[in-house]
C-alpha cells in the first residue's frame, strides 16, 4: 500500500525561490515505511525545479499572481501536478496545511480527487490543528490528523488498510455521513529517539534540492516561551533528541548527499545549555568539519557559549528582535528586552559570527513612531543582515485574539475567502484596516518605505562578504553552494542572473 505525501504549490505560483524541502512530511514518510507502507513526497515547489527570485521585498505583489494560478485550472503547476499524482498511483494522498497557502491545500484536494475518485485524502499540520472543522469543509478531505502525526498517521493508515473503525483514534477528526468527530488529542511522543530520521529518500525531484537544502534538521520540539504571535503546536513543552541520535543523522546525510553545511530548525536552539554543549563537543570529536545554522534567543546567549559554538562550526544565527518598539515589544510577550538585544548584538559582533535580526511591523495597535523606532533600531544594534516581515495573524495566538477584539479580524472566514484573498490579508476583515491607529493607506506608504529601508541595508557589501566568509568552508566542500549564494547576492544589488 502506498501513501502519497503532498506539499503544495505556494513559491512557484510567485517567482519566489524556495530552501530546504517538507521536513514534516519527510519524517511521517519515514514513520510510515516503518510500518511496512511505500511512501513518497510530492513538493511540488521543486518538482518545476527549484528557480526564482531571492529578493523577498516585493513579496506581496508577488502573492497575487498566487491567487491568480489558484483559480486557474489550466495553469501549467495544477497540470504538473495531476500528472505527477497520477504517475503515482497512491493508495492514499496526505496533504500538509499552512495556513498562508490553505488555499492551495483547497485546490491541491480537489485536483486530486479529480485524477483518483477513491482514494482518501488526508489532511495534516499547523493550520488543520488549529481549524479542522474548517479544514473538513473541503468536500474531498476524509480525515484530518491532528497535531503531531508521527504516530497517528501510521495508525491510521494501517486502520483504513483493515478497514477497522477509527472512531477512538487519538488526534483523528473526520466525517460521518454530515456530521464531524472530533478524537481526543494524542500525546506527544515522548521519546525524540524513537522516531526514524526524516526519510529524505522518499522525495520526488531529488535533482531539484541542494546539498544545503538536505542539512535542514530539528534537535529538539517545542519552546517553552509566551511569544503572542506565535502557534505553538508543541505547546511550551521541549522535548530533546539525545546527542548521540543526531550525530548519527548528520553522518547519515553528509554520507549521502555531501552536505557541509546544515541548519538546525529548532524554535530556541540554545533553550537548553547541556544540551547545546554536548552537541558541539560530539561535533569536535566527530571531525565531521561541517558548518551549521540555528535560530535562538537574545536572552539565551553568552559569549563563553558563543566560542564554543562557533568552534564546532556554528556559521550562521538568527534572532528574533521584533520591534524597536519598548511598548510593542512588551505587548510580544517574547520576553526581552532591548538592552538584552543590544548586548547579545555586541557578543555576536565581538565573536563575528554572522548574525541575523529579524524585525515586525504592522502589529494591531503599532503607531507611526512605533515604526520609526523599529526603523532606527536596526542601526543601533547592526546586525549583518536584517529581516522585515509585515505582521499576519495566525490563529491559536494571543494576537490574533487581540485583533478579533479590536474588530480587525474574522476569526471565521469560509473557504472561498482563501481562494481570492492574498495569503498576506487572510482574516483580516477589511486588509486596508489592518491596524487601530494607522490606515490602510498610510500603512501601506509606511510598509513600502520600510522594506527600500531594510533592502538598502542589507546591500552593505561589507555585510554580504562577512556572510560567505562565514560559509567559505562550506564552499570548498560543495561549489554550487558558493554560486547560488553569488546568485542572491548579485540580485540584492540588482543584477539578477
Amino acid at each position: 500500500m502506498k501513501l502519497l505525501l503532498i506539499d503544495p504549490p505556494f513559491k512557484s505560483f510567485t517567482g519566489i525561490f524556495n530552501f530546504y524541502f517538507p521536513l514534516g512530511l519527510a519524517y511521517l514518510a519515514g514513520c510510515v515505511k516503518r510500518e511496512g507502507f511505500e511512501c513518497a513526497i510530492l513538493d511540488m515547489d521543486a518538482a518545476e525545479g527549484k528557480e526564482g527570485a531571492f529578493d523577498f521585498s516585493h513579496e506581496y505583489e508577488r502573492y497575487q499572481a498566487y491567487i491568480k494560478a489558484l483559480n486557474d485550472p489550466q495553469h501549467r503547476t495544477w497540470k504538473l501536478l495531476r500528472k505527477l499524482v497520477k504517475e503515482q498511483k497512491p493508495d492514499y494522498i496526505g496533504i500538509t496545511a499552512m495556513t498562508t497557502k490553505f488555499g492551495s491545500v483547497i485546490q491541491t484536494a480537489r485536483f486530486c480527487r479529480e485524477e483518483l475518485p477513491n482514494i482518501p485524502i488526508l489532511i495534516g499540520g499547523p493550520h488543520a490543528t488549529t481549524m479542522p472543522d474548517l479544514t473538513l469543509e473541503i468536500p474531498q478531505v476524509d480525515f484530518v490528523v491532528r497535531g503531531e502525526a508521527d504516530e497517528t498517521l501510521p495508525d491510521l493508515l494501517k486502520a483504513l488498510k483493515d478497514k477497522k473503525e477509527i472512531v477512538d483514534m487519538p488526534g483523528v477528526s473526520f466525517k460521518k455521513g454530515n456530521k464531524v468527530f472530533h478524537n481526543p488529542p494524542r500525546p506527544f511522543v515522548k521519546n525524540l529517539d524513537s522516531i526514524p530520521f526524516p526519510d529524505r529518500g522518499a522525495l520526488l525531484h531529488p535533482e531539484s534540492y541542494s546539498s544545503e537544502d538536505m542539512g535542514v534538521m530539528l534537535t529538539s520540539r517545542g519552546c517553552p516561551y509566551l511569544c503572542s504571535y506565535c502557534f505553538h503546536m508543541w505547546e511550551r513543552k521541549v522535548r530533546f533528541r539525545s546527542t548521540e541520535n543526531i550525530i548519527n543523522e548528520i553522518k547519515q546525510v553528509k554520507a549521502k548527499y555531501g552536505t557541509p553545511q546544515f541548519s538546525f530548525k529548532d524554535d530556541s536552539f540554545t533553550v537548553k545549555e547541556s544540551h547545546v554543549l554536548n552537541l558541539c563537543e560530539a561535533l569536535d570529536k566527530e571531525k565531521l568539519k561541517i558548518g551549521w545554522s540555528c535560530t535562538t534567543r537574545v536572552d539565551l546567549l553568552k559569549d563563553s557559549l558563543l566560542k564554543i559554538m562557533k568552534k564546532s562550526g556554528c556559521n550562521v544565527l538568527s534572532v528574533g528582535v521584533e520591534s524597536g518598539s519598548e511598548r510593542i515589544l512588551a505587548e510580544t510577550e517574547k520576553g526581552i528586552t532591548h538592552s538584552q538585544i543590544r548586548s547579545a548584538a555586541r557578543l555576536l559582533n565581538e565573536n563575528r559570527i554572522f548574525w541575523s535580526g529579524y524585525f515586525m511591523i504592522g502589529l494591531p495597535t503599532e503607531t507611526e513612531k512605533d515604526i520609526e523606532e523599529t526603523l532606527a533600531f536596526v542601526g543601533k544594534v547592526k546586525p549583518y543582515y536584517s529581516g522585515l516581515g509585515v505582521y499576519n495573524p495566525f490563529p491559536g495566538t494571543k494576537l490574533f485574539d487581540q485583533g478579533v477584539k479590536l474588530g480587525l479580524l474574522d476569526p471565521a472566514p469560509d473557504l472561498d475567502h482563501f481562494l481570492s484573498t492574498n495569503p498576506k490579508d487572510l482574516f483580516f476583515k477589511d486588509p486596508k484596516k489592518r491596524m487601530v491607529s494607522i490606515s490602510g493607506e498610510r500603512f501601506e506608504e509606511i510598509a513600502k518605505n520600510a522594506t527600500e529601508y531594510f533592502h538598502k541595508y542589507n546591500k552593505n557589501p561589507s555585510n554580504m562578504i562577512r556572510r560567505g566568509f562565514a560559509r567559505r568552508k562550506a564552499y570548498f566542500q560543495d561549489f554550487s553552494l558558493l554560486k547560488r549564494d553569488i546568485a542572491k547576492a548579485l540580485e540584492l544589488i540588482g543584477i539578477p542572473i
